[in-house]
């Protein structure tokens, strides 16, 4: 039977008991160990259910009320059936819902004993709002042509200054991703970036910083990076990249501006009451959402590590790391054996420091050949990056994983290379939870891994040397000594020891009690979910926007789509009962 009639008739059947709201009807069109992904469906949230019992209680009390309808199977190229995972047949659809229009992707495989087709796993989500559907690209001829776009651009700005319906804290890729989806729905959406020029965020780290995903992988909403951008772009571009990318998607910011503590929600107007600080100036705002999109990490994490003031040289958290030109000749003890940690140790050497890496526990660290060809393999070059994101995201992330774990000699094999110059050095290796790889790591904890660029080839030499297994115990006057009661000289001593949680930084603005009360805004949830990120986070009005470049891209839309609704009038406020 030929790709696009399997999937037809498998949508048949699906769409018929989505439509009857026929509960068991629907579960079993999937396999036993299927997933369902929805993406504001069913409850306005993000869900992956694995199994038919979870899939049955999800779907028991919202599959009716959801009135799925008029299901038609792409044919499209790039959208049509298709070879798939595990040798299956994959497929695009489009749904319909009473307010919503709905878009999903389908992995069928050939189930035991009956050879019948069913779904390893379906992705649902919302594409678009009936009758506030994204704007698209403006004629750019304002008035008759009469009005010039200086003054058109002008009176929005000043109406959106006067009274944002959307704040977002942060001009970085995150809140500019924000930003550029709200304004295509129409939200008048103010942008607070505390530096005085969007992009310093990137100027003002180490000079040696640069992407460690594909050009691809990477690309801002609407705005793809031209076709020949660096692979790998280095920090310089990405502050001016962001920097245009404000004025050419017309979001409106506010640089040296930040909120002032004392934020308040009224829940019966829904509106927020804060005060901003734009560069000296006061300024009282009542927004009815706050995004909050100051970055993935909070604020650096500063082990205390005893007799400081006895210690003779420098000590310095690896965010403050300003590069290696001025440490050659140096002794430099790096604490942490991560991504920042690795390309400090790659740089100070490079330089002619003398490197120690202190590696407390164990690693994940692959080839940037290996994670640039898993990212190439989903954004290959000339698919639009829409189609890219639709079919990566609709791959549950739990699913994602299983198909990793059951590679995971694999995962190993392919890093064989690189891992024994590692080992020869003293590192300690590890592939992630069950040899899943790195990329879970990203989505666990934004850490725990590395991407070699080639510190790997100055361990195996000697150049950087690694202290295995053991923490910092107290500064002396001329370095450090260790749990182990062993020395290590320094003139400096770099912490990359990570960052606390993301809402650490915003206390002071919004209080413990609010923030304390909100999901966590990084990690994956006990559905293999993205904890807090675009989603209710447990309190109206208050949303996390972070995650790197494809994240923030893809979840962004997600965000934009939940705040309309609520808008107008769709579902109710983040952490109320949603209204299908």
């Amino acid at each position: 039977m030929a790709l696009q009639s399997i999937a037809e008739t498998w949508l048949r059947t699906f769409a018929l008991a989505a439509s009857t709201g026929d509960v068991p009807a629907i579960v079993q069109t999937f396999l036993p160990d299927g997933f369902l992904r929805d993406l504001l469906v069913f409850t306005w949230d993000v869900h992956s259910l694995e199994g038919h019992d979870k899939m049955t209680a999800h779907l028991r009390t919202t599959l009716a009320g959801a009135q799925l309808s008029n299901f038609k199977i792409e044919t499209r190229p790039g959208l049509c059936a298709e070879p798939s995972t595990k040798g299956g047949v994959g497929a695009s659809f489009t749904f319909e819902m009473p307010r919503r229009y709905g878009r999903g992707y389908v992995r069928l495989l050939q189930g035991q004993p009956s050879n019948e087709w069913k779904a390893m796993a379906v992705y649902l989500a919302v594409d678009d709002l009936k009758g506030h559907e994204e704007l698209g690209p403006e004629p750019g001829v304002y008035g008759g042509h009469t009005l010039a776009w200086e003054e058109v651009f002008a009176a929005r700005r000043a109406r959106i200054e006067q009274d944002p319906y959307v704040i977002v804290l942060g001009a970085g890729q995150n809140g500019l991703n924000a930003a550029a989806r709200l304004k295509q729905w129409n939200i008048p959406t103010l942008v607070l970036e505390k530096n005085a020029r969007i992009g310093d965020q990137w100027r003002g780290r180490y000079p040696t910083l640069s992407l460690h995903s594909i050009r691809n992988w990477s690309h801002l909403a609407y705005h793809p990076f031209p076709e020949k951008w660096p692979e790998y772009a280095p920090r310089e571009k990405m502050g001016a990249w962001l920097e245009q990318y404000a004025d050419t998607q017309d979001i409106v910011v506010w640089t040296r501006s930040k909120l002032l503590p004392g934020a308040r929600y009224d829940s019966a107007s829904g509106r927020w009451t804060v005060t901003v600080d734009r560069a000296g100036t006061l300024v009282q705002l009542h927004p009815a959402h706050v995004v909050c999109a100051v970055g993935s990490t909070g604020p650096p994490r500063m082990p205390l590590i005893p007799d400081r003031a006895r210690f003779a040289g420098e000590v310095m958290h690896s965010s403050a790391y300003p590069g290696g030109a001025a440490y050659t000749g140096k002794h430099v003890v790096v604490v942490g054996a991560c991504q920042s940690a690795s390309d400090i140790c790659q740089d100070l050497a490079f330089r002619g420091a003398s490197v120690t890496m202190v590696q407390r526990s164990s690693t994940c660290v692959v080839t940037i050949k290996t994670a640039a060809d898993d990212e190439r393999a989903c954004f290959p070059d000339g698919v639009p990056t829409d189609l890219c994101d639709l079919k990566f995201h609709s791959l549950p992330m739990g699913l994602r994983r299983r198909l990793s774990e059951e590679d995971a000699d694999l995962n190993w094999e392919r890093e064989r290379e690189l891992h024994a110059k590692l080992r020869k050095g003293g590192l300690k290796l590890n592939m992630g939870r069950n040899g899943s790889g790195h990329v879970f790591l990203i989505y666990e904890r934004l850490g725990g891994y590395w991407w070699d660029l080639g510190l790997s080839d100055y361990i195996g030499s000697g150049r950087v040397k690694v202290k295995q297994g053991v923490e910092i115990k107290q500064y002396v006057p001329d370095g450090v000594m260790c749990t182990d009661n062993t020395f290590l000289r320094a003139d400096a001593v770099i912490l990359a020891t990570g960052w606390q949680d993301p809402r650490e930084g915003l206390k002071d603005v919004f209080g413990a009690n609010v923030l304390d009360k909100t999901k966590t805004p990084w990690g994956l949830d006990d559905e293999d979910e993205i904890s807090g990120c675009c989603r209710p986070t447990g309190h109206p009005g208050l949303w996390y926007a972070l995650g790197d470049l494809a994240t923030s891209r893809f979840y962004s839309k997600l965000l934009a789509l939940q705040i309309k609704a609520i808008q107008v009038g769709m579902s109710a406020p983040a952490g109320i009962q949603a209204r299908l």
